[in-house]
């Protein structure tokens, strides 16, 4: 039981942290202090920790699948983010070949060539994403299973509104700079 207590008080803390943490930084900040502010891949850490503390919970693990649990969605987070990693980079890419710009336009088959990898990227990541939810499958029953589609999509929400609000503190912090530093 303590350590349950423990994880929980973790999740706890990790929340808040993620709550005002990010949003709090933002606002304290000036407006040219950047190097003070998380970056978007600590703010992720962050979250994939919370996620892994919140999992043996919300999914009524026991202590024997509690590990190789941990280590699978560990897995699924990664292969996730990798395969994030690499759209967004052919993405740009693709942006950079289309702007019309002398010397950085991309001939058709340059755009080709970067659409084959887009569509190569998109079909790997979806079987890995597979396979590695297929691994976190095995150690859970039906009803974890169940509970484990609903947590991500629950935990996906939640990302998406800490961001929304990341974003409006910034905004938020950005107009009260102006407005303070006009005469």
């Amino acid at each position: 039981m303590p350590r349950h207590f423990s994880r929980l008080a973790g999740a706890v803390a990790l929340t808040w942290g993620l709550a005002t943490g990010v949003a709090g930084a933002q606002q304290q900040e000036p407006a040219g202090a950047d190097d003070q502010r998380l970056a978007p891949r600590d703010v992720q850490r962050l979250f994939d920790a919370y996620v892994l503390m919140q999992a043996q919970e919300r999914l009524v693990l026991t202590d024997q699948q509690y590990p190789q649990f941990l280590q699978r969605l560990k897995t699924l987070q990664d292969v996730r983010r990798q395969t994030q990693q690499a759209r967004a980079a052919i993405i740009q890419e693709l942006a950079r070949g289309v702007s019309g710009k002398p010397g950085v336009s991309l001939d058709e088959a340059g755009l080709r060539d970067r659409m084959r990898r887009l569509r190569e990227i998109d079909e790997h990541g979806l079987a890995d994403v597979r396979r590695a939810c297929d691994a976190i499958d095995q150690i859970l029953d039906v009803q974890q299973q169940a509970r484990f589609r609903v947590f991500e999509e629950q935990m996906e929400r939640r990302k998406v509104e800490l961001v929304l609000r990341a974003r409006q503190n910034a905004r938020a912090n950005r107009r009260g700079a102006l407005a303070h530093s006009e005469p």
